[in-house]
């Protein structure tokens, strides 16, 4: 819980800092590849944990990992989470930093489950549908639980609605029991 408030913290002091020097997207894109490049190398995670590692090495190799993704506002805000050996709630920031640009844009996050994989055409219209019943803007990540049966589950941040076949079923088994 604490790390989640610190996480939230730091993004959202970012988040402001970003916005007052026009950098959000360019904020967004480097914490998104530094944070994809942290999860595909484990390794690298682990250098940037490592103590015994300085902190002037760890900003070199932070600098190198962000490439052209790198701006001055970003360089500031790493060197700070080494320095204060906070890298380590980097995915939980990266994370609070697209909330905030969600709220931001008056977008949703979604997470949808679906018991079929979805072509192009029907992930389209599902998201306008979402679209028109939240009354915002949205940005769906899709899953495939083949355990659904059929239908869909759709989680925002604070409500979900279950429309799977698997969930009319057992609702059904239990109103036959009474």
């Amino acid at each position: 819980m604490k790390d989640t408030v610190a996480a939230s913290k730091y993004a959202k002091a970012l988040f402001a800092q970003a916005q007052v020097k026009n950098e959000v997207r360019a904020c967004q894109q480097g914490l998104e590849e530094i944070t994809r490049i942290i999860r595909v190398r484990g390794s690298l995670r682990g250098i940037l944990m490592q103590p015994f590692i300085s902190p002037g090495e760890k900003e070199k190799l932070v600098h190198s990992v962000l490439g052209e993704y790198a701006t001055p506002l970003l360089e500031r805000f790493f060197t700070l989470l080494i320095y204060r050996r906070r890298f380590d709630l980097l995915p939980s920031i990266a994370q609070e930093f697209q909330d905030e640009v969600d709220r931001s844009h008056n977008v949703q996050a979604l997470q949808v489950r679906v018991a079929f994989p979805m072509n192009e055409s029907q992930q389209k219209t599902l998201q306008h549908k979402l679209e028109d019943w939240l009354r915002s803007k949205v940005r769906m990540k899709v899953a495939v639980d083949p355990a659904l049966i059929g239908g869909l589950i759709v989680r925002t941040r604070d409500q979900e609605c279950d429309q799977s076949l698997r969930t009319k079923l057992k609702q059904l088994k239990e109103a036959m029991i009474r």
